[in-house]
């Protein structure tokens, strides 16, 4: 039986959140080409959840609102499920001077409303211009468990096709017959199948610690073309069995939904196999996303080849009161 409750609601803002950070407005997906023109001036791929296809995803459960400061596209997310307010950190062409005073207008926002100024999901190469603030007490931290995979594009094509990966694509070939194509906004119905067959059975909705990954795939197909969203479904015994959706920005080719039937050997490097032959060819690294802290999902992540743990910084401000009265 399938224990999933599509009824259950998310929990809607308060009327006092819906009032907080006033000037700000809430993402939607008309605002992709405000946040392409942004992100173009960064010097990497941001963090997983940064995607505009991930923030337009989750969008639901984490209610993200923008504003344009100083040149940088900024954001503050209220976290339904966990009941938490944050920043996101700003989004443009990375300078000093420019953002420093980014930063300095989004403390202030955040001391307006009695919050802590905290930004998440900040990657790496972002650290050194928080670290370089005058005026804060910068706070780094990070958990691993929310870590990025970060793969070469070589390096994980090197995991798909060692001996065993291909062994096991031919063995899914030859039991499963597959068909395959590419994934379009047609799929919506069988990829919630396919969710909710293998995803969400044995699963309460209390689970899903960010919220309702049946809502997430159907957002994603529902604005495929507008999202430039790339995907495969595989297909057996005249049935959906698995789906993969990637997405792009600079380099990196990010993993950003997939949902399979458990217990089908070869499956797995079958679908990546086919998501990285038809799409991936332009890209340099991969992002296989993080694992959660599930060990089973971290197990099978860190065999998929040599990689890298890009962190995903949690970044707090607190403002120095003697360099203050200065």
């Amino acid at each position: 039986m399938i224990n999933v409750n599509m009824e259950k609601p998310v929990r809607p803002f308060t009327t006092r959140e819906i009032t907080r950070f006033e000037t700000y407005r809430p993402l939607t997906l008309s605002a992709k080409e405000i946040y392409d023109e942004h992100a173009a001036g960064l010097p990497e791929a941001m963090s997983s959840p940064l995607y505009f296809q991930s923030l337009f995803g989750w969008n639901f459960a984490s209610g993200n609102k923008y504003k344009i400061i100083g040149g940088y596209l900024c954001m503050v997310a209220h976290d339904t499920v966990q009941d938490d307010i944050f920043a996101l950190p700003p989004i443009g062409l990375y300078r000093p001077d420019t953002f420093s005073e980014a930063i300095d207008a989004v403390y202030e926002e955040f001391a307006r409303e009695g919050l802590r100024c905290v930004f998440n999901e900040t990657p790496g190469f972002m650290l050194p211009y928080f670290s370089s603030l005058r005026r804060y007490d910068v706070h780094i931290s990070h958990d691993e468990d929310w870590s990025d995979y970060m793969f070469t594009r070589e390096d994980f094509m090197s995991g798909i096709y060692k001996r065993s990966s291909r062994e096991a694509i031919r063995n899914f070939m030859s039991k499963f017959n597959p068909v395959v194509r590419d994934f379009s906004p047609a799929d919506i119905d069988a990829a919630v199948s396919v969710t909710k067959r293998y995803y969400c059975r044995d699963r309460d909705c209390s689970d899903c610690l960010c919220g309702c990954e049946v809502e997430v795939v159907s957002r994603l197909a529902g604005a495929w073309g507008p999202l430039d969203l790339r995907g495969v479904l595989v297909e057996a015994g005249g049935e959906p069995i698995a789906f993969e959706i990637a997405c792009f920005q600079k380099e990196t080719m990010l993993f950003l939904s997939k949902k399979v039937r458990h217990g089908t050997r070869g499956l797995n490097e079958f679908l990546n196999a086919e998501l990285m032959e038809r799409f991936g060819a332009g890209c340099k690294y991969v992002n296989y996303s993080d694992d959660m802290g599930n060990s089973g999902l971290r197990f099978y992540k860190s065999k998929l080849g040599t990689h890298v743990l890009a962190h995903r910084n949690v970044v707090e401000l607190r403002r120095e009161a003697r360099r203050d009265r200065g």
